[in-house]
Parts: structure tokens; sequence; C-alpha cells
């Protein structure tokens, strides 16, 4: 008997399971889909084939892997490497972790200590520092104090330019520290940049704790790290996962909505902010509209080069101050292949002979680097023309109280309060979302 009342107990809570659907499956996607699927009747619907968004792998023959975008993940990225160690991913195997370190093939280099807390840590590399006088490494110290006083004073936001006009900051710090920095935080350029965005990247990350500004580099491609994996979860939590179906226009019904003519209770757009305006109802989310028109897209290019020889660069990312490339990757140190990866941000910028041979500016980089590495075997070149949401000063999340009370929520890392476009504040948004529907 008792038995019985039990299951029968189990049956009435499965029925009364929310019948919820999610529009995209990037990492705001996967993230909300994980949060739900063990609480909900889920759908999760994605106009590819597969699974991961702007931060997926890609199948580029011979290399060892590829993605249609380089990422650098931090020690604060604390929401991605909880889900992941939720849904089974081995973090030693899926990355290699280092301390902070900032090595320019042109410039500066310097290497946070692994043996002391932030942030002494910190005030240690900067004070052994290379390829800096003593006056250079006193200022920038003077500067990191005046943005960790600045941020204290929870002052208006600006851009980080003219933050750095008012400090008075060197050429040489502009362009071997702040500028990479910044492009590489918030791929905005440093006239848009938020300054307050930057400061929570700083306080939450580099200044929070030791392990906090640790580098974590993928040793594969995106995909295996966290799409597939964590959609393989969703999928046993009892998701059902629809690829390649292009949800054209969430329609509003007496209860909730409806998509492709099914019901459901509550719809979590997930898709990039351009696509998710199409699918919003006519006459709701106009605060969203207005917020998605005011976005700014920098596009991301990612040069693979593969050589025939050894080699192996200075440091596992090594960076140029006055390259095509902002940062080099050195895939010897990652998988031991002879292969490297080649970060430009924001390349929309750029035009004329660098747009059509990304690859040959690549490698004169290199070159510059490694003179003997003779010349590459094969290449790949992929941009992502929308790659990341500038930063801008003042951008703010819209309105959306209109579109919840009608059960469309929106997730994405461009609906992050704090912090910019990156794949944490992707991840953070749709678990947020996911247990805010719960809550209802």
């Amino acid at each position: 008997m008792n038995k019985q009342k039990g299951s029968l107990k189990k049956h009435q809570q499965k029925v009364i399971m929310k019948k919820i659907a999610i529009i995209g499956a990037g990492w705001a996607g996967l993230a909300a889909a994980a949060e739900l699927a063990p609480h909900a009747d889920l759908t999760l619907f994605e106009a590819s084939r597969v699974a991961g968004g702007r931060a997926r792998g890609v199948a580029v023959a011979p290399f060892s892997f590829a993605d249609n975008g380089q990422h650098l993940l931090i020690g604060a990225y604390r929401a991605i490497f909880a889900l992941l160690d939720k849904v089974g991913v081995d973090m030693d195997t899926a990355f290699v972790r280092q301390p902070l370190q900032w090595y320019l093939h042109d410039g500066v280099h310097f290497q946070a200590a692994s043996g002391l807390p932030a942030p002494l840590n910190l005030l240690w590399a900067i004070l052994t520092a290379q390829n800096a006088t003593w006056s250079d490494k006193f200022s920038l110290l003077k500067q990191m104090q005046a943005l960790q006083t600045h941020h204290k004073k929870n002052l208006p936001d600006q851009s980080v330019q003219s933050w750095l006009d008012t400090q008075r900051v060197s050429q040489k710090w502009c362009d071997e520290f702040w500028l990479p920095m910044v492009w590489g935080a918030l791929n905005t350029p440093l006239e848009r940049a938020s300054l307050q965005r930057l400061c929570n990247v700083m306080a939450d990350g580099v200044w929070a704790s030791r392990a906090a500004s640790d580098y974590l580099i993928p040793r594969k491609d995106l995909g295996g790290i966290f799409a597939e994996p964590v959609l393989h979860y969703a999928c046993q939590q009892g998701a059902k996962w629809q690829p390649e179906t292009r949800v054209r226009e969430i329609a509003l019904a007496a209860q909730g909505v409806q998509i492709d003519g099914q019901d459901f209770d509550a719809a979590i757009v997930a898709t990039a902010p351009y696509h998710a305006a199409q699918l919003l109802p006519k006459t709701l989310g106009q605060s969203v509209r207005a917020a998605i028109d005011s976005l700014e897209y920098h596009a991301i290019t990612t040069v693979y080069l593969q050589y025939a020889q050894s080699f192996r660069l200075p440091a596992l990312m090594t960076g140029l101050a006055h390259g095509t490339a902002q940062w080099l990757i050195d895939r010897s140190r990652l998988n031991g292949t002879n292969e490297i990866a080649a970060v430009i941000s924001m390349s929309d910028d750029v035009s004329g002979s660098l747009k059509t041979d990304w690859a040959a500016h690549v490698h004169a980089d290199v070159l510059r680097v490694c003179p003997d590495i003779g010349e590459p075997i094969a290449q790949q070149v992929i941009t992502e023309k929308r790659a990341t949401i500038a930063s801008t000063v003042h951008r703010v999340a819209p309105d959306m109280a209109d579109l919840n009370a009608r059960g469309i929520w929106l997730a994405g890392d461009w609906l992050h309060s704090r912090y910019p476009a990156t794949l944490e504040a992707a991840v953070l948004s749709g678990q947020e979302v996911a247990r805010q529907i719960l809550r209802c």
C-alpha cells in the first residue's frame, strides 16, 4: 500500500511539472537546460545541427581541434566550473591551468606568484616584471591602486580611455597593458569601453583571490568540453533535443505560449539578440527591442597555423603589443601538436590587405617570435562577424517585465548586469532565468 502511495505521489509530481521551451542551445540556453531538466518537461530548440552557439567546436582538418572563436577562461568563472563538475567533465584533462601570466614578445613580461595570496601575487608580478623600468613598475602599481579606489567609491561609469587620460597613463602602458587587457576582457575599443565593467572583471577575477586570476586554456574544442556534456546531461534528465529546428515566432496562448503548434507554460529565448527580437510577440518587448537596436557587435578572427617542425613559443600565450594578432597560443604546450592558434580581437576594425590575408600577416607575427619555424603547411581562418557584444558605457539590461508576465524570458551574455559578454555571463544568465521560472 505504501509503495502504491509513493508511486502515485511521483506520478502527481510528474503531471504538474511545468512545460518549458528553450530556444537556442548556446551556453546560456544549455545552462538553463541543465538547471531545468530535472524539474520540468523541457524541450530545447536549436536552429543549428550542433549545440554551443558562438563558442562551439568546428571540424577543420588537419588541425587537432578548432573552435569558431578562441576563448580564455579564468579561475573566477565559478558557475562554468561548477556546471562542468556537475555534468562530469574532468577539469585536468579539459584545461591547462596556470597562474596569470602576461608575456608580450615586444613588451613587458610578468607572472603572478603562485605561492602568494591576492593582491600580493600581483604586486610580486609587477615588481619583478621584465622590460619595464622601476619608474614604469611604480606607475602601473599606482594605476592599479587608482582603479581599485575608483571602484570602491562606486562612481558613475565612464569610458576606459577617459579614465586613462585622467590618470595620464603613458603610451607604454596603454599599448602593453590596458589596451590588450580591455580588448581581451571587454572586446570593446578603449574610447567606448565601460570602466565599471572592467572594474567588475578585475574585482571578481584579478583582485579577488590568487586562484581567481588563473588562466584556463582548453586542450580541445569547446563543443567537447562544454556543449556536448551539458546537452547529454540535460537529455539524461529528460530534456527533449530538437536540433535543426528554427523557431520563427513565439505566439501568445490563453495559458502560456505556443511554439510550432505546441503549448508551453513558459519559453526562454536564449538566441543571439538580433534573432531574439524577431521571435517576440509584436505587442510585447519594446524595451528589449530598443536595447537590442542599441547594441554594438565586434568580430573576432582566429587564425590556425600548422608547421612541419617542432617549436616552442616563449609562453603558452605569447602576446604582441604591435602585431596583427594580439595573442599566439602555443598548442605544443596543450596537446603536443605543431600548431598555433592566433587571436585577433575586434577584427572588424581593420581593412585592406589584413582582412584578405589574415594568415600571411599572422605568420609574419610568428616569424618575429620564432624566425626559424619555416612556412606553415596548413592554415585556417575563422571569423565570427558578430562574435561579441561591446561593453559600452552605461549599457543596462532592458525591462523585461511585460514579457515575463506572459511567460517569456530572455537569457544571454548580453543581459548580465555586471559582466561583459563572456561565457561566464552567459551561463549565469541562463541559470538565473531557469531559477526564476521554477520559483514562479
